[in-house]
């Protein structure tokens, strides 16, 4: 059961970042390089999961990337189109 819920804990907290940098990565494109948003959600990502390695204990490099980073940069994909096309419009 405490696998569960460091599964949840680090899935929840990869996409609700992820949404948020998704959005502050078409803002600091408009603002300045695009390069430097891609480099900025990888930086977050690394940060995050250093966080989550402190919560959760020490799972390994598969754990995170299976429960974390994978949803991470799916998420900040999806919500970077979705930020970018709704500034267009």
């Amino acid at each position: 059961m405490e696998e569960l819920t460091q599964t949840r804990i680090s899935i929840g907290i990869h996409a609700v970042v992820a949404i948020m940098i998704g959005w502050v990565s078409v803002q600091v494109a408009a603002a300045s390089r695009t390069l430097f948003a891609g480099i900025l959600g990888i930086v977050i990502l690394l940060v995050i999961g250093y966080l989550i390695e402190k919560i959760t204990g020490k799972k390994g490099i598969k754990w995170w990337f299976g429960n974390g980073a994978i949803i991470y940069l799916l998420v900040w994909l999806v919500s970077w189109v979705y930020f970018f096309n709704a500034a267009l419009v």
